[in-house]
């Protein structure tokens, strides 16, 4: 059995072998009055209620346990997927590893009040609202602490004056880069996610390593109602893998192809400049692949991508428009933060237009939060 509750349900099973006579299992609608139903959903409440965990033995005995699998019922798919878990029960779990779990696991607990399991914090690196598969490899790395930074470069030979941070003297490791490091942009680009966040009434905090490799697991709840709000949940999910990977590559940039000049460090209008573009790009692909005729695998539906990007647009009439099949074009800025301009060469900010007009592209322009 390869399924992800496969600890839960091979007791289940064997207490079932265990009988002798018949069983059979009938479905039953939910709080519709029936006495078992009603009964299970008694000892559930009772059970989450108590303040620890109580200890219950579900091992198998090994004379109704089923091993093996029928060869005509198996696929590549549950094959490989069995080989893995065989491997992994035999493989020591990496210390590096855990201790990003753990981390990750507390960023959770301290901003809404979960407990994730791993394979809960695992499945969030690969979660739909996480934009590309290149910022899903860069979380699961991040959780692994795998990325190649400070000591990575210990005893490698030329590779010595990659070990400490140029600027700050200090050992390199991924958590200093994405929040701590004084040329690696982060502090630029956390400040205008701040924004955003602000707009949206997200809480919000200066992001640490946990924050960062959870931010899949959606956290953002409703004050009166304590559910989660799942179109904030997706866009902070969206901002904070963006923008950390987004820092990643600027210190890519700066320490690899420039040699951790000081001199050649990504200036702040630079950083500004590079988000927002980054920021919009999504926009446009997230509102087009939601209403696009032909099915893209992890599109939002149009509704999701409705509440992800409500009230962070100067004019939401756009957003509304393409969501009701009024408008195909996404055209202009859309996101409510400008692109900064040289010295000296300011542009003045826009009013914001009436609703009832018609929008050219630089009336789409959003105001000037920087």
């Amino acid at each position: 059995m390869l399924q992800s509750n496969r600890e839960t349900l091979e007791p289940i099973i064997a207490t079932i072998r265990r009988r002798k006579g018949k069983t059979t299992l009938v479905k039953v609608k939910g709080h519709s009055g029936i006495t078992g139903n009603e009964e299970a959903d008694k000892l559930a409440a009772k059970g989450a209620d108590q303040p620890h965990q109580q200890e219950v033995d579900i091992r198998v005995p090994n004379k109704v346990k089923v091993k093996g699998a029928e060869l005509s019922c198996m696929t590549q798919a549950l094959l490989y997927a069995g080989i893995r878990r065989e491997k992994a029960g035999k493989t020591p779990p990496r210390r590096k590893a855990t201790a990003g779990l753990d981390a990750a696991r507390y960023a959770a607990k301290e901003k809404a009040g979960l407990t994730p399991k791993d394979e809960t914090i695992w499945k969030s690196t690969r979660a739909k609202s996480v934009p590309n598969n290149r910022q899903k490899e860069f979380l699961w790395k991040l959780a692994h602490d795998a990325l190649k930074c400070g000591s990575f470069w210990e005893g490698k030979p030329g590779c010595e004056h990659m070990v400490n941070c140029p600027s700050c003297e200090v050992t390199e490791t991924a958590e200093h880069t994405l929040t701590n490091c004084r040329s690696s942009g982060q502090e630029t680009i956390w400040k205008l996610v701040n924004k955003i966040c602000e707009e949206r009434n997200i809480p919000w905090n200066h992001p640490d390593i946990g924050t960062i490799t959870s931010c899949g697991i959606p956290c953002v709840k409703n004050g009166e109602t304590g559910k989660i709000r799942t179109g904030a949940s997706r866009l902070r999910t969206i901002l904070i893998a963006q923008s950390a990977h987004l820092i990643w590559k600027l210190r890519c940039e700066w320490r690899m192809g420039h040699g951790g000049d000081p001199a050649k460090v990504h200036t702040k209008r630079e950083i500004h400049n590079r988000w927002v573009d980054m920021i919009n790009r999504t926009i446009r692909f997230d509102i087009m692949a939601a209403k696009s005729k032909n099915p893209i695998r992890g599109a939002p539906r149009p509704a999701t991508a409705l509440h992800t990007w409500i009230n962070t647009l100067q004019d939401d009439s756009i957003l509304e428009d393409i969501i009701a099949g009024k408008r195909w074009r996404v055209d202009g800025v859309l996101v409510g933060i400008l692109a900064r301009k040289n010295e000296g060469n300011q542009a003045r900010p826009r009013e914001r237009p009436p609703r009832a007009e018609s929008h050219t592209t630089d009336q789409m322009m959003v105001r000037r939060c920087a």
